[in-house]
């Protein structure tokens, strides 16, 4: 049995969306996580994942999934195993018979495009497990990412205090998400830049738990998110994603990264994810020389990911 899940880009609500801000998000067209599960005449189960390098996790498994044979990556197995427990919990007969799991990613697995939440939706896909179990027991965050690679098109992702009509739960809130359209007519205007940088998105939020958030900021966050799919310019579309930084960056006490890094660049830029790390979003067709010039070679532009 074969399964596909996309990986997945927030545009804005980064950090907010923890406190119930709606966060838009989009699947990354092109870019995504398969798995492949058949049945093995063995006594181990069989995990191996390999990405546009090859392998570079394999593990396997006892039977009943109580120890870890073999790996090249004991965290990662440690992972994986306690994922595969927890399904086995749910669904016993999924595991009478040895496993052999093979994932495979078609991008940088560091580029931060939901490695772990496409992976999560495959398993999820494969076992009829609840996504957002699966998730609760395993990496944990937000969840947008996951309603995202299930959703497969642009969403307004929030954590609802108020149950929904077949809402899941989730941490002792609701995940609620609604497609929209996100097609702007200037997505060949708007480009993303790897920085190379990795930051631990678990240690940015236990940081961002600590500062002062008000309703006030919530709120504005969004309507910012709301806007963002109507927008009819790129000048709206820049006033929006500054307005977004400032209000980010007045929350976590730092500048932005065009304030401390960027300040010579003629449009405008927005951090995405974890402040300091993986992508950013820069405005204008300058963005390509003027990065490029910067050392950045990794440049893609947002009209290419989009569905």
């Amino acid at each position: 049995m074969s399964y596909y899940a996309p990986g997945k880009l927030m545009i804005s609500g980064e950090y907010a969306v923890l406190n119930g801000a709606k966060a838009l998000a989009i699947p990354t067209a092109g870019y995504g996580q398969s798995l492949w599960v058949d049945e093995l005449a063995s006594n181990t189960h069989y995990w191996v994942s390999r990405d546009q390098s090859g392998k570079w996790f394999e593990a396997t498994f006892s039977k009943d999934l109580q120890q870890i044979t073999g790996t090249t990556n004991q965290s990662q197995a440690v992972v994986i195993q306690r994922i595969l427990q927890f399904i086995q919990q749910q669904k016993p007969e999924l595991f009478y018979q040895a496993q052999y799991f093979k994932t495979h990613l078609n991008f940088d697995r560091y580029w931060g495009f939901g490695s772990s939440s496409s992976l999560i939706v495959l398993l999820s896909q494969w076992s009829g497990v609840s996504a957002f179990d699966l998730l609760d027991n395993s990496f944990g965050g937000s969840g947008y990412d996951v309603a995202v690679a299930m959703a497969n098109q642009a969403v307004l992702y929030q954590l609802s205090e108020v149950k929904q009509m077949d809402s899941p739960v989730y941490k002792g809130k609701y995940p609620v998400w609604q497609p929209v359209d996100f097609q702007p007519d200037f997505s060949d205007r708007i480009f993303l830049i790897y920085r190379n940088v990795k930051q631990n998105s678990r240690d940015e939020i236990k940081k961002y738990r600590q500062k002062t958030v008000t309703p006030s900021q919530i709120q504005i966050i969004s309507q910012i998110s709301e806007a963002l799919p109507a927008c009819q310019s790129l000048d709206e579309f820049e006033r929006l994603i500054f307005n977004h930084e400032q209000i980010i960056s007045r929350i976590l006490q730092r500048p932005t990264v065009q304030q401390e890094l960027f300040a010579d660049y003629p449009g405008q830029i927005k951090s995405l994810g974890a402040w300091g790390g993986d992508f950013i979003l820069a405005t204008r067709q300058e963005a390509p020389a003027y990065f490029q010039s910067k050392g950045f070679g990794q440049i893609l532009c947002l009209k290419d990911l989009l569905h």
